[in-house]
């Protein structure tokens, strides 16, 4: 691998004063023109009209192409934890975007990594898909995204894009099939996995292999003929920060773009592992001076880590800029979750630095902080510093950008359970597309949870991990969040105890398909319901006072159920034959196709 250059804090832009030593020169009487002049001036003119004609066609044909697209996935970022919430901390960059377009102040993804990734790249709900509940893919365990249906990258590369994933997959590899370059992506730089060491790119913890972890860094491609490559391990990028790494990439990205592929659009997505845990960020990030007012150290070295994606985003869209097709470009932002309270970093359990105040919850749960997520679009044809507080689901971003870029709806392999929210960013429309839209059905901890309109329904516990309050950010002094929850031990082995009896119940009678299962006669106290037009914080459950709605919403979620699908995410440890110890000591997959 060829030596990273850093990509960091990017360099100040000084404002250039208009130089305004000009002065006038060569004044000249017209009656001196001869008809040498005269011949000049109109060859000059001829000249001029034949370039402003060629600047039309050119600018006309730039309009006349489908933009390019420029999709931010940060991971775990918190609704507090983003500058245009009014937030302690700083992220100049991404607020400049965010108020030079549409900020989404109700957009949901999924409660977890996982689920939000599948929800994304299929415009369905993950427990059609297996992949439903507060439960990653873990490293090494099978379960991965279906192969059977075609992602957002295979329709957008049939559309003429040229795609490129940048970061994280978490969507499962255990065969070729299901790796991101025969998933639709020209070329993967990033790690499969969930989760690693920022600097070593190496897996711990869950993800491994009975105890055994493993390198996570490589770059996939298809060759010229459309085949894959995936034996291209970034041994070189170990040391190197995975923020630099990325970035570097995409700006490379950008510059073979403009020069090989001039004329055909680009997909970028941006998968940043930040800012998950473990929490590893360079000084330079943390000391942004922006942020200095903040006093918790668990806060500010977490605002370094935002900050660093912050940083990055603005090297990408300078590199946009530089050839010239930031104009031509449509940004959008999402959080794949909330922010997640507390990290295991080497089995000690700290806080993250994270807040989602003043919303309900944490990451995983079904209260609002679980999905609601800071997100915004902006670009070409977007119109600028709007806010709108429409509800919009993470599985709209398919069915939208198929009416947004006028994609091939017939290549569509899948129903979707998305909407079309076109018409509500062309400022169109202030009203949703949506009916309903389900935050997720789960029967291993059986829970499920709904909205409709201003009504959300949660039915059984919202938080497996009994993170149930609501949590400012860290103050000075602060070393834990008040009454944060379980414990992670305590959490991980309740997991497990819920798994093991969703198994255990499976070998005498098939996994239920109705709200009865989570509800039977006499459990009211299961139900919840919230009128998020008044109460959007979640403090008054008023199921007993709308006995109607919570009739009507539980309908629908008996109607929704019908489609509901085995989970395959079941925390299962990785198998044998995927240890890293097989590769190397990196993760590769380990099944033929035939056997997944």
């Amino acid at each position: 691998m060829s030596e990273v250059r850093r990509r960091g804090v990017p360099a100040e832009v000084s404002s250039s004063s208009e130089n305004a030593a000009v002065e006038e020169k060569e004044k000249k009487s017209s009656s001196r023109c001869s008809k040498l002049n005269r011949f000049l001036i109109g060859l000059v003119a001829v000249v001029s009209i034949t370039a402003i004609v060629l600047i039309c066609w050119h600018f006309l044909r730039k309009r006349d192409k489908k933009p390019h697209v420029l999709l931010l996935i940060a991971d775990d970022l918190g609704w507090a934890d983003v500058g245009w919430h009014s937030s302690d901390i700083s992220t100049p960059y991404l607020t400049g975007l965010a108020k030079d377009g549409i900020i989404l102040r109700q957009f949901y993804s999924q409660p977890i990594c996982t689920a939000s990734r599948a929800a994304l790249f299929t415009g369905r709900y993950p427990f059609k898909l297996g992949l439903q509940g507060s439960r990653p893919i873990l490293a090494g365990a099978p379960g991965s995204l279906p192969l059977d249906m075609k992602l957002l990258p295979e329709l957008m590369k049939k559309d003429g894009y040229k795609t490129h994933l940048v970061g994280k997959w978490h969507l499962g590899f255990e065969t070729l099939r299901h790796t991101p370059v025969m998933r639709g992506f020209d070329t993967f730089t990033g790690f499969y996995n969930g989760m690693q060491d920022y600097y070593t790119h190496m897996t711990s913890g869950f993800d491994t292999v009975n105890g055994t972890g493993g390198y996570d860094m490589r770059r996939d491609y298809l060759d010229s003929d459309g085949n894959p490559h995936i034996d291209n391990i970034l041994w070189g990028a170990n040391n190197t920060y995975n923020n630099y790494l990325f970035t570097e990439e995409a700006i490379n990205i950008i510059e073979d773009h403009s020069v090989r592929h001039e004329e055909e659009p680009l997909l970028l997505v941006m998968s940043y592992p930040n800012p998950h845990s473990p929490i590893q960020v360079p000084d330079e990030f943390v000391n942004f001076q922006d942020n200095s007012n903040i006093e918790n150290s668990f806060r500010k070295t977490y605002a370094g880590l935002v900050y660093a994606m912050d940083c990055s985003v603005a090297n990408i869209t300078m590199a946009l800029k530089e050839k010239d097709m930031f104009d031509d470009t449509i940004v959008i932002f999402i959080s794949d979750n909330g922010g997640s309270l507390t990290s295991v970093n080497q089995s000690v359990v700290q806080p993250t630095g994270s807040s989602n105040y003043p919303l309900r919850g944490d990451k995983g749960t079904l209260w609002e902080a679980g999905s609601r997520v800071p997100a915004f679009i902006s670009g070409r044809n977007v119109p600028k510093g709007q806010t709108i507080d429409a509800m919009v689901h993470i599985t709209d971003i398919y069915p939208t950008l198929i009416s947004y870029l006028d994609l091939d709806n017939d290549y569509v392999s899948h129903d979707l359970d998305g909407s079309d929210q076109s018409k509500l960013l062309k400022m169109e429309s202030d009203e949703t597309a949506h009916e309903y839209f389900i935050y997720d059905i789960d029967p291993v901890y059986e829970q499920a949870a709904i909205r409709y309109g201003k009504w959300k329904l949660i039915l059984g516990a919202p938080a497996a991990n009994e993170v149930d309050g609501w949590y400012q950010p860290l103050k000075k002094g602060q070393t834990a969040y008040q009454d944060s929850g379980l414990p992670m031990k305590l959490y991980v082995e309740k997991a497990y105890a819920m798994i093991g009896a969703y198994k255990a119940s499976l070998e005498s009678n098939p996994m239920c398909k109705s709200v009865a299962c989570f509800y039977p006669e006499g459990t009211e106290d299961k139900v919840k319901l919230f009128d998020l037009s008044v109460d959007q914080y979640e403090f008054n459950n008023v199921a007993s006072q709308h006995p109607d709605t919570v009739r009507r919403l539980l309908d629908i979620l008996d109607k929704e159920m019908l489609e509901m699908v085995p989970p395959v995410n079941l925390l299962d440890g990785g198998v044998a034959d995927a240890s890293p110890n097989h590769f190397n000591g990196t993760w590769m997959p380990w099944m033929d196709a035939s056997d997944s």
